[in-house]
């Protein structure tokens, strides 16, 4: 029964995410999201772009946590505007717990995500690789793949 207490605050998110969201050109950018996917499953996190100038004011870092792994991400791209679109190239690492989907429990992957977004909507997908020893039964390579809304 800890489904109605994980979903409260995911719904939450969702409805704070546009006041979160609207900051000036030079203000940092938070953005909360709330996403489904292989292998976190259902998951909440935050994007976040700080604003540092030139070329780093498209540095994008993400975060999320799930009932089948962490993800946490470094990337470039950018997000925002009136129809709420966007776009960036994730390296990420990849923790799974005890329960993910598709993928061998307690595994680490490291690998790099294409994400696009329009209307808050956004598509996540890429390579990992496990790291450490290979395990018996448990593959090198996968294939990321979340859906989300928000960044």
């Amino acid at each position: 029964m800890r489904q109605p207490f994980l979903i409260a605050p995911l719904f939450l998110l969702v409805l704070l995410s546009p006041a979160l969201a609207a900051a000036a050109d030079d203000e940092v950018v938070i953005w909360p999201t709330v996403r489904y996917g292989w292998p976190e499953r259902l998951s909440a996190g935050v994007a976040v772009q700080p604003r540092l100038g030139g070329l780093w004011d498209r540095l994008v870092l993400t975060g999320t946590a799930g009932t089948g792994g962490l993800k946490a991400g470094v990337g470039l791209g950018g997000f925002g505007g009136d129809c709420m679109v966007g776009r960036a190239i994730h390296a990420t690492v990849t923790r799974t717990t005890a329960n993910p989907r598709g993928a061998e429990p307690h595994q680490t992957f490291i690998g790099a995500e294409a994400e696009v977004m329009a209307a808050n909507f956004s598509i996540k997908v890429g390579p990992a690789f496990a790291l450490g020893p290979r395990r018996a039964g448990s593959d090198r390579f996968r294939l990321n793949v979340s859906f989300g809304f928000g960044f």
